[in-house]
């Protein structure tokens, strides 16, 4: 992966977190933002879940989806939908990956998140969103 406009800290930095997790997230963040869905899946475990706390779906009823064909199909209505993606304030550990989500709409109104990804052999194993939206 090219470092062009990155300085040697970060690159160091990047490169130590790809060490130490297996999971290379610069390339799981431009995938997000981009909404390449060729580029997001493979991040994701075979056997993955993600539960998402929204308006819609609270802590008495999350949306869950459950293995990486599910994730993917909900992937790909996100890819396809009108809205910008910015990954933010990440948190890297060895077996897990923090950040914030912003998704902001042309008409303006946005949703944010928070994400706690659990890591496996450098793929997401289980996700957690907690998500506040414009309404």
């Amino acid at each position: 992966m090219p470092f062009s406009g990155r300085d040697e800290s970060s690159r160091e930095r990047i490169m130590a977190e790809r060490w130490k997790t297996g999971f290379d997230f610069a390339a799981f963040k431009e995938a997000f933002e981009g909404k390449d869905l060729d580029r997001w899946v493979p991040f994701y475990a075979d056997a993955a879940e993600w539960t998402e706390y929204r308006h819609v779906s609270p802590p008495r009823a999350p949306n869950r989806m459950i293995g990486k064909q599910q994730i993917a199909e909900f992937l790909a209505r996100i890819s396809r939908a009108d809205f910008d993606i910015t990954v933010a304030d990440k948190e890297v550990t060895a077996n897990r990956v923090a950040f914030s989500v912003d998704c902001v709409f042309p008409d303006g109104k946005r949703i944010f998140e928070h994400v706690i990804a659990h890591l496996e052999d450098g793929k997401i194993v289980r996700q957690v969103d907690v998500e506040a939206w414009h309404q």
